[in-house]
């Protein structure tokens, strides 16, 4: 239960038990547009009393249990939801967070407050600016300027492309083309219909800035890197999710001491894994294929994937564990921890968990983690356990695999991470508005799982006209 206000400056990785006190700015849909439209999550923009723009994220699983009651303009209060990375790629606000819902996430509509919360905030650029960002997939800038030009592919009842280019007087003489399509182009056509009359200044939110015409500097960059020679630092969670958080995505390890409080069930404990190559095996209508080797009628094996709850001191977090750190933990094999039930594709595995995993439960270890560029984006759960030593057992130095005339970088243990400051070109309105009635707390609660695998750009992107 919340039991003090934070501000979203103040917010840090993992989940939040004080209340958030925020103004719903704007809410849209992310689509995966390579599953036909499947709705990925319900994006919003949400900012407080200090002028904090912070991006929030509703998975489509817990759509049903808060979507109705999510009207942009109000005001809400917030507690019981995660903290995590914001998305290193087409960033739509400059704070290190974001903000997402689970099942205990506890939300009220107020009729009424008495904090000034701004009505709207903007990240306008200059032309220059967008020049800059063009084509580099970092931020997603909002642009004011003067409607010169409107052309229109909008077809009704007639498939087909539906596109609205917009021509825009931005700095004296310089103009710049914004394209709208499919449902952005006609939510552009419905608000013309409301004015009665085309607007003469217009303010596109969330832009993705490209050179089409040549000239333009192709940025797109392998995000990762990769550190030849490290030293293995130990940290505490709370460090570990604070690196996360602010640090450059890249492939490091680190070493943390902590206690294993529960192991996580939702996902179960094991997976039916293929007997060469450890991958799962995706089910046929008469056997089991390997996607990895190929092979059809794979000889399937009963695999560890075990998540433990951790905490030490600082915090809490996940760690996810595969077969072989596992099995070496517990000194059992998966298969013979609990046996395949059935044949063939109707094989499962008992949903008991092994008392090899449950006598973990309360003990201290080093986990040894190595993190990729997975665990930078907003998609994060869990740190994945490379190697498990007890406690009393020091880790062995690590083998150095130095390469001639590289420049490590020097990577700094994180104990703090200062907010964000506004960026240049920002322009906020103080002007605080009342929402309606409130609603009453979230009922029943939903499981929702995301594939981890689905593109995250859409969960990113928004145009708005105004």
């Amino acid at each position: 239960m919340a039991n003090s206000y934070t501000l979203l400056a103040d917010l840090r990785a993992g989940r939040c038990s004080n209340t958030a006190e925020v103004r719903l700015l704007r809410l849209w849909e992310a689509r995966n547009i390579n599953k036909r439209g499947e709705l990925m999550s319900v994006e919003m923009l949400l900012i407080d009393e200090s002028e904090t723009l912070v991006q929030g994220c509703l998975p489509a699983g817990f759509q049903s249990q808060f979507r109705e009651r999510l009207i942009e303009g109000s005001v809400y209060t917030l507690s019981g939801f995660d903290v995590t990375r914001s998305n290193p790629k087409f960033r739509l606000t400059d704070g290190p967070v974001s903000i997402r819902f689970n099942e205990g996430t506890a939300v009220e509509k107020l009729a009424s407050t008495a904090r000034t919360i701004p009505t709207e905030h903007f990240r306008f650029r200059t032309h220059k600016q967008i020049l800059e960002l063009a084509n580099s997939g970092r931020q997603l800038p909002d642009v004011i300027g003067e409607l010169r030009a409107i052309r229109s592919t909008i077809t009704d009842r007639i498939p087909g492309a539906q596109r609205v280019m917009l021509t825009l007087r931005v700095d004296g003489d310089v103009k710049v083309c914004v394209s709208l399509f499919d449902s952005l182009a006609l939510a552009f056509h419905t608000k013309l219909d409301g004015y009665g009359r085309e607007p003469k200044i217009v303010i596109v939110t969330g832009i993705n800035p490209k050179v089409v015409l040549g000239g333009g500097r192709d940025e797109a960059e392998s995000s990762s890197k990769v550190v030849h020679a490290q030293k293995i630092e130990p940290l505490t969670i709370d460090e570990l999710n604070q690196f996360v958080l602010s640090a450059e995505p890249q492939i490091i390890e680190f070493l943390c001491t902590a206690k294993v409080t529960e192991i996580l069930f939702g996902d179960g404990w094991s997976y039916i894994g293929c007997s060469l190559c450890s991958k799962k095996l995706i089910r046929e209508e008469t056997s089991f294929t390997c996607p990895s080797c190929n092979e059809t009628n794979a000889v399937a094996e009963l695999k560890y994937r075990v998540v433990f709850s951790v905490s030490d001191p600082t915090g809490t977090a996940s760690f996810v564990g595969f077969d072989k750190e596992v099995a070496k933990l517990t000194q059992v094999l998966a298969s013979e921890a609990a046996q395949i039930v059935g044949i063939g594709v109707d094989a499962r595995v008992d949903t008991c968990l092994p008392r090899a995993l449950a006598d973990i439960v309360g003990n201290s270890y080093i986990f040894q983690l190595k993190l990729t560029d997975f665990n930078f984006t907003a998609n994060h759960q869990t740190f994945t356990i490379s190697r498990i030593f007890t406690t009393p057992q020091m880790a062995p130095n690590p083998n150095f695999a130095v390469q001639a005339d590289v420049d490590v970088p020097i990577l700094p243990v994180l104990r703090n991470v200062t907010p964000a400051s506004k960026a240049t070109g920002s322009i906020g309105n103080n002007v605080a508005g009342e929402a309606s009635a409130s609603d009453g707390p979230p009922a029943g609660r939903a499981a929702a799982e995301e594939d981890q695998n689905a593109p995250e750009e859409g969960a990113s992107k928004k145009a708005r006209v105004e």
